[in-house]
């Protein structure tokens, strides 16, 4: 039997379509192996966002290209973003390649391996419109309690920075009735905690219905049995409505959190990001999401370094930080990304200065976590357990409702008896500046 081995790279929306491509492998009878030296097929789920994932996906690309000669690798494939982006550099540069997939064609997974295994070299990559509103074989990547749920591709915002509307085409949302038979089905697979992402949640359903749909769409899941957490991921400050807020707020299943993608405070920048919405209408959301949601865990994405940002305006997002305090927050400096508006602005910023203001804003960011960890010491949370590692007492590691998988911090646990899968009681009895120590209770 062929054996086929995938690394996926990039974002959680990006697994999900590593997911789908392992489904579909193992309905054509293939065998999915996790042993790379052992694999005959080798595929490799690159992301293209910006030049550090570049860089990784194509060194992951010519260290996987290494198997073809020391292992028992005949095929490398690879697909995703970068194959999208940069597929004739990949087939001119990289000749170890063997088929290229680009984001609308992956679903050709399996017609790709048959006819790559009799020697044509296959190059598939057209418009970014792959349909996912249809019935799609997936194996889950995450641990068997967890699992990331696509309710929507692509993205109609076109911020001036950004190139996923080229990598992976305008908004193009699935049907509630497909998207709740999906978490009916991971329900019955033992998953208690699914995380719903998207470019942009809060336009789930403009296509097809003429306006947003989330909230409906969030009634209907909350009726899955089985699920314990649905976390709302990427949703857009300026699109959140105080029906959302309410329902979150109302609905013990919608996990009290949420990922605001900010990127930027200052109106002069945020209007040449074209994003919409200004600081204070940003401020205004989080007042009132900490009004409506007691013990809400925001988290947000900043760019520091965009084309012509001066000290004055990076001072501008430095005193957002301070006034906002988002219990997590990650910051990338400013990538120069061919094909989009920003790349041709001028003002390009050196790249030590954009350092320089990345650590200023992380090392603020460390005291401000620190201090809102602080504040959960004696209180009692629900714990998900996610590992236990022997010692000479068993230490439980897991997250929160207010902690995403992966990305936020973790509550450690000392002596609890607890298995992984299991979601415990417990209180927190100190914090640290990203992660929380508790008792069960």
């Amino acid at each position: 039997m062929i054996k086929v081995g995938l690394l996926s790279l990039g974002c959680s929306k990006n697994q999900v379509d590593s997911e789908i491509m392992l489904g579909l492998i193992g309905e054509a009878g293939y065998q999915i192996v996790d042993n790379y030296n052992n694999s005959d097929v080798l595929i490799v789920n690159t992301c293209g966002f910006i030049d550090d994932a570049k860089e990784e996906s194509i060194n992951s690309i010519l260290e996987l290209a290494q198997y073809k000669q020391e292992g028992a690798c005949e095929l490398l494939i690879v697909t995703g973003c970068l194959a999208q982006r940069y597929s004739r550099d990949l087939e001119e540069q990289i000749p170890e390649v063997d088929a290229i997939l680009g984001t609308g064609n992956f679903d050709q997974i399996v017609d790709v391996i048959e006819e790559s295994l009799e020697g044509v070299r296959k190059v598939e990559v057209e418009n970014p419109d792959f349909d996912y509103d249809r019935y799609l074989p997936k194996s889950n990547l995450s641990p068997n309690y967890t699992a990331y749920l696509k309710i929507a591709e692509g993205c109609n915002n076109c911020c001036s920075y950004c190139v996923i509307p080229q990598l992976r085409g305008p908004l193009r949302s699935r049907s509630i009735d497909t998207i709740v038979n999906e978490a009916q089905k991971l329900a019955q697979q033992g998953v208690k905690e699914i995380n719903i992402i998207a470019q942009d949640i809060t336009q789930y359903g403009i296509d097809l219905y003429g306006e947003s749909k989330l909230i409906e769409l969030l009634k209907e899941l909350v009726q899955v049995e089985g699920i314990k957490w649905f976390r709302l991921l990427y949703a857009y400050p300026s699109h959140l409505t105080d029906e959302l807020i309410e329902l979150i707020a109302a609905e013990d299943k919608i996990c009290n959190y949420l990922d605001l993608p900010v990127q930027h405070a200052d109106t002069e920048i945020r209007e040449k990001m074209n994003r919409t919405g200004s600081k204070e209408d940003i401020l205004a959301v989080i007042k009132k999401l900490r009004a409506k949601i007691p013990g809400i865990s925001l988290r947000t994405s900043l760019i520091v370094g965009f084309p012509g940002e001066t000290e004055a305006e990076f001072k501008n997002l430095v005193n957002f930080v301070t006034e906002a305090e988002f219990d997590r927050l990650g910051v990338f400096t400013y990538s120069q990304e061919e094909g989009t508006p920003a790349a041709k602005m001028d003002g390009q910023i050196p790249e030590e200065i954009k350092e320089e203001r990345y650590e200023e804003v992380m090392k603020l960011q460390q005291e401000i976590s620190y201090q809102r960890n602080q504040e959960w010491i004696g209180k009692q949370v629900t714990l998900l357990v996610e590992e236990i590692q022997a010692e000479e007492s068993p230490l439980v590691i897991g997250r929160t409702e207010r902690d995403a998988p992966e990305i936020d911090g973790v509550v450690y646990v000392k002596g609890s008896t607890a298995e992984v899968g299991e979601l415990i009681e417990v209180e927190i009895v100190d914090a640290y500046e990203y992660d929380l120590m508790g008792v069960e209770v």
